[in-house]
């Protein structure tokens, strides 16, 4: 099937192209005389496919079936055949592909020369790793050869089984130490790698076995790090074993372990630099638990060090409205931390509600300056100030030869064709490759290429490596917009936030998959859309099936549209448990606390980024779609702490002086067009 660009594109950019269809027979032809070369390679029919090749070396693939014919016969191919392949491709990922293959035939063989003169380590993957520190000791190269079995050690997984003889010579060369054994010990306990260090318990010198018994032991059960008497004791890897288990405990009980942190610190050495980074764990989780007991200021630390611990607790200070301290916090960020939008909105919050006429012509000018941005605290702003958003959009220019001339280019042309065989990741390997030395002209440019084909993550990507930010028509496609118009309307959920919502997960990135397990373009946990697709009547055989998109939208829409009515239709919540989970939220919940407040001190700091981003794109998309909507709508704020009525202040936006109360700057328009 040919793909071609999604209908909702650029209006003026489609009628300046003309997009049509390709009705080009011979390609048609060759897309299916290619498919049958690769079935004649595969299925070991060389000579009918050697038949067939020569009709096909025009075809933008042609690269692949040498490629796939070289790969199906290693073991024959001659150094010079395989040289001649990467030097003719190079422009490729092929090339490099090749290159990797053939060095694990070459190793395979015990080719080791060979293997050593076209090593490279910039492209090696973990087993020719391994290879590499076996042909260096073949070879007789004993120091490089023990120094790459050292580095393959201090890992906390696993290596693949080509490292077995690297580690063996590197052994019986005493490469290993006590050190270096407890090493990755430690490394596999702290990633969580139970079997790989059972086994690595073999290496361990007698004297570091107590050891490691403590750090299995608080690794598991953080709260035997109470227990004193069992870690004074000047062991040589004491000091590691009580701070990992003390930052452990900080995750279930921040309190108690800063109290054994205290105390251990009190009776023995133990590195400074490693104590100040616990103390800095600690008191983050201290500072989202609520600090309770007051230990923050008993934290021995200068605070203009530690950034994150100072944003950890201006978080808290917004928690407990001490606006006092949320300005000397800020105070203390490095200035670039401090100018940042989210702490220069917080610092014209607190001014606002000053008495002082000062204060308050501080915060009315933080405000103007940050309306002027297209940000989740720029839109707040603007809000605050009755003002309409600034979406700072501003296309880039691109002609329409220019857009032609880049898609005949072969790198794009190659990532074209993959595309259109349904070979996605080949096609995004080709496309990135291709366009990784682009200048960021280019790059805009090969944006368009790859919309007008519906191809939305490269396309997104390629202005984000351009740098282009303003050109939100491209960098916020409406991408399947009939198939999430229809699902939103069945899921009655609004358009725009579903459109963010797979804008922020996935980039509409369809066969996308997350290290969790989620998939495709709306990043469905399995389990989740099986409930969905219960509820809805639809077909879900396999995990396989969510990355086509009118099944994944359909799934994802109706999740949302679940959400969004557990939560009073109230998107700030409901985009929240789309990330975290419903139960994360009903735990956050918290009333006495106002909106803004509320969202910047979710304690996941990838939820609190999710979420203001889902609001932003969601007004974005409204503008896209010629319906304006507002950052947040008054309903919203009914399952928050309704503001209170301050004295009036006068506050001046750039065209024009309007007087606003400063419970007006401290909450957004009611509905679109009040701005």
């Amino acid at each position: 099937m040919l793909l071609i660009g999604c209908a909702s594109a650029h209006a003026e950019f489609s009628r300046d192209i003309n997009y049509k269809p390709r009705t080009d027979t011979s390609r048609f032809e060759q897309r299916k005389l290619y498919q049958d070369a690769l079935y004649l390679i595969k299925s070991g029919q060389r000579s009918r496919y050697r038949k067939i090749a020569p009709q096909l070396e025009a075809y933008p693939l042609y690269p692949y079936l040498a490629y796939t014919d070289k790969i199906y016969h290693l073991s024959s191919q001659s150094t010079e055949d395989i040289v001649a392949f990467i030097d003719q491709y190079q422009d490729t990922p092929l090339s490099g592909q090749l290159r990797q293959n053939w060095l694990f035939s070459l190793a395979r063989r015990g080719q080791w020369e060979t293997f050593l003169n076209f090593y490279d380590e910039a492209e090696a993957g973990e087993r020719n790793a391994c290879f590499y520190g076996i042909a260096l000791y073949n070879q007789g190269r004993l120091a490089e050869a023990m120094a790459q079995a050292e580095r393959l050690w201090l890992v906390g997984r696993s290596q693949p089984e080509e490292c077995d003889p690297v580690f063996k010579f590197w052994r019986d060369n005493k490469g290993l130490t006590a050190d270096l054994a407890w090493q990755r010990y430690a490394l596999a306990v702290k990633a969580r790698e139970a079997k790989l260090a059972a086994y690595l318990i073999r290496f361990l010198d007698k004297s570091d076995k107590s050891d490691a018994n403590n750090l299995k032991l608080v690794h598991a059960q953080p709260g035997n790090i109470l227990r004193y008497t069992r870690f004074d004791n000047q062991r040589s890897h004491a000091g590691e074993v009580i701070l990992h288990g003390v930052k452990q405990l900080a995750q279930r009980d921040p309190a108690s372990a800063l109290i054994a942190l205290n105390h251990y610190v009190a009776v023995r050495e133990i590195d400074p630099a490693e104590v100040a980074e616990a103390y800095v764990y600690i008191g983050i989780r201290i500072a989202q638990s609520g600090d309770e007991k007051n230990q923050l200021e008993t934290i021995p630390l200068d605070l203009n060090a530690y950034p994150e611990l100072v944003a950890a607790r201006i978080r808290l200070a917004l928690r407990r409205s001490d606006w006092s301290d949320v300005l000397i916090l800020i105070n203390l960020l490095p200035a670039e931390d401090e100018q940042h939008a989210n702490w220069q909105y917080w610092k014209a919050s607190v001014l606002a509600s000053s008495g002082d006429s000062a204060d308050q012509e501080i915060a009315r000018s933080i405000f103007v300056d940050l309306a002027s941005q297209r940000s989740f605290h720029g839109f707040l702003s603007a809000d605050r100030l009755g003002l309409n958003y600034n979406f700072v959009d501003e296309p880039s220019t691109v002609s329409t030869e220019e857009i032609l001339a880049l898609e005949t280019t072969p790198g794009i042309q190659r990532a074209l064709e993959l595309l259109t065989l349904n070979e996605r990741s080949r096609a995004r390997r080709e496309w990135y490759f291709t366009t990784r030395d682009f200048s960021n002209t280019e790059r805009q440019i090969a944006a368009r290429v790859a919309q007008r084909w519906g191809w939305y993550k490269p396309a997104i990507q390629s202005l984000i490596d351009a740098k282009a930010w303003n050109d939100l028509d491209f960098r916020f496609p409406i991408a399947y917009q009939e198939t999430f118009i229809s699902n939103a309307r069945a899921a009655d959920i609004p358009v725009y936030w579903s459109l963010a919502i797979a804008r922020q997960e996935s980039a509409f990135m369809p066969d996308a998959k997350s290290p969790s397990g989620a998939y495709g373009l709306m990043q469905l946990m399995p389990a989740t859309a099986r409930i969905m697709a219960q509820r809805t009547g639809a077909s879900l055989q396999s995990n396989q099936q969510l990355i086509d998109p009118d099944l994944n939208i359909k799934l994802g829409s109706q999740y949302l549209g679940r959400m969004l009515r557990r939560y009073d239709n109230n998107r700030i919540l409901a985009s929240a448990a789309y990330n975290a989970g419903p139960g994360n939220v009903d735990k956050w919940l918290d009333p006495d606390l106002d909106f803004d407040v509320w969202i910047e001190t979710i304690p996941f700091r990838e939820t609190r980024e999710y979420v203001k981003n889902v609001l932003m794109f969601s007004t974005i998309y409204g503008r896209r779609m010629h319906q304006e909507q507002p950052l947040i709508y008054s309903h919203e704020l009914a399952q928050f702490k309704p503001r209170s009525a301050p004295e009036t202040i006068e506050v001046a936006a750039p065209e024009s002086r309007v007087r606003v109360t400063s419970d007006e700057l401290h909450r957004p328009a009611a509905v679109a067009d009040a701005r």
